[in-house]
């Protein structure tokens, strides 16, 4: 059955279905391989501050992210990196079981996260490409939707799968899935959106990418909202532990399901904008889940029943969901093809700023205020957020009448 508009279901895409399967098991694989290593260096070092380097070696190559974008979109063939940086992250993973030197564990991490700033942008840039005239509002929605589903169930996967086998054979068990990764990338044409004569120095692309998005107000309200949204909403990670087993003594299962319940959420909220697919209002989807994400932080930080936190929470990683297809189908329809790698290089830039300065934040705002007003003051800081972000995107507005 024809989609809106006499266009062809996605399903009929051949090299959507190809990406989508691939970014798929992609999402998997980072999820356990995330798991593994830091079961890994606990184990090897008995140091938490070393799995917090891990972790930091991991997010530093996000730091050049704006460099990397300018090679997205310089690219001829972005197919052969794509599927060349997944062939290089299974020789890296597959190189971490021959390592018995946390120190020799470094570099190594360090080139996962390359690979991972290499692909992210250029990924992305490809998309409206290989989507063509179809509903890229669905095909981020069902995108978006594997990403949740590797969120919820990824870790509980790597966390069995190295009870069952150990930590050596997920280390495999993950190369092997970005090699079947590069496989179904392999067999997905992936055309330039520019003529190669167009091309100008590296550093006055870099510049020009820069300037284009300090003047699209959309775009750059967007980005904005990537580093603020994501500042004021993972401030509450550190609390969520304290929540569940202090404030409602609900134990580490608790814990666990209070985690498992926001990914069911973000799934939830995928699923919602594939079924509303290109009808959605994009930009009123992105305000309400804004709204409605502040009152669910607002809801948990006054909530007397632990039960309500939980369904709070599900609303919580719902607007998260939708936030995340809003976001990329907006980018994906206003920005032109020669810079949407540089606009999605600093979107993940400020994703990866904004998560690493609320994490670091979060753990004094709890230790000062405790677990519940965490959570008031999260939603406080999202509403004046997406005040300023509403801002930034009408300073751009034409007038009318």
């Amino acid at each position: 059955m024809p989609e809106a508009g006499g266009r062809a279901p996605l399903v009929q895409n051949r090299r959507f279905m190809r990406l989508w399967a691939g970014q798929s098991i992609s999402f998997i694989g980072d999820a356990v391989t995330l798991v593994a290593l830091v079961v890994f260096v606990a184990d090897l070092t008995g140091s938490a501050a070393s799995v917090g380097g891990i972790l930091v070696a991991r997010l530093l190559p996000t730091l050049a992210s704006p460099l990397v974008g300018v090679l997205a979109d310089r690219l001829r063939d972005r197919r052969r990196l794509l599927v060349s940086v997944d062939l290089a992250r299974a020789g890296i993973i597959t190189s971490l079981v021959f390592v018995d030197d946390v120190t020799l564990l470094y570099p190594l991490v360090f080139a996962l996260g390359v690979c991972q700033t290499l692909f992210n942008p250029t990924i992305r840039s490809a998309f409206p490409g290989v989507i063509g005239g179809g509903d890229i509002t669905r095909a981020n929605a069902l995108i978006s939707g594997s990403f949740s589903f590797s969120i919820a169930l990824g870790p509980a996967l790597g966390g069995g799968l190295i009870a069952l086998v150990g930590v050596d054979v997920a280390f495999v068990v993950d190369a092997l899935t970005f090699i079947v990764s590069a496989a179904f990338l392999a067999f997905v044409p992936m055309p330039a959106d520019r003529n190669p004569d167009e091309e100008e120095g590296f550093l006055t692309e870099l510049r020009a990418g820069l300037l284009y998005l300090t003047g699209a107000r959309l775009p750059l309200g967007l980005v904005l909202g990537a580093l603020l949204l994501v500042l004021a909403e993972n401030s509450t990670v550190p609390a969520e532990a304290f929540l569940a087993r202090e404030t409602f003594d609900a134990g580490n299962a608790g814990y666990g399901l209070l985690v498992a319940t926001y990914g069911v959420g973000m799934i939830s909220g995928s699923a919602l904008m594939a079924a509303l697919g290109d009808r959605a209002n994009l930009v009123f989807a992105y305000f309400a889940s804004i709204v409605a994400a502040c009152a669910a932080l607002a809801f948990v930080g006054f909530s007397p029943l632990f039960t309500l936190v939980l369904a709070a929470m599900c609303l919580a990683g719902s607007c998260n969901g939708v936030d995340n297809v809003a976001t990329d189908a907006l980018l994906q329809r206003t920005v032109p093809g020669a810079f949407l790698g540089r606009v999605y290089s600093v979107l993940f830039l400020f994703r990866s700023t904004g998560e690493v300065v609320a994490l670091a934040a979060g753990g004094f705002i709890v230790a000062a205020a405790g677990p519940q007003p965490s959570y008031l003051i999260a939603a406080a800081a999202m509403a004046a957020f997406g005040i300023l972000v509403l801002a930034v995107i009408r300073s751009g507005a034409k007038p009318t009448g």
